[in-house]
């Protein structure tokens, strides 16, 4: 998995619901499906966010985080 050049991730922030990746489920694949989105979250004592080659930076993941663990660059 790849860094955004779009996007600063804030794992420190991230509460683990996932609401970004299924954003960006819906937007590109048109399913709620994590395992088909362009970021992805690994909960757990040290919470990893990365993002797949595909990511685009179009910034609906950033959009739909209440939590402030996205950032725009």
């Amino acid at each position: 998995m790849a860094e955004s050049d779009f996007i600063l991730p804030h794992p420190e922030n991230c509460t683990g619901c996932l609401r970004c990746e299924l954003r960006c489920s819906w937007t590109y694949a048109h399913a709620f499906s994590p395992l088909e989105a362009y970021i992805q979250v690994d909960p757990g004592e040290s919470t990893r966010i990365s993002f797949t080659e595909d990511c685009n930076g179009c910034g609906f993941c950033v959009d739909e985080c209440p939590f402030g663990a996205l950032e725009r660059a």
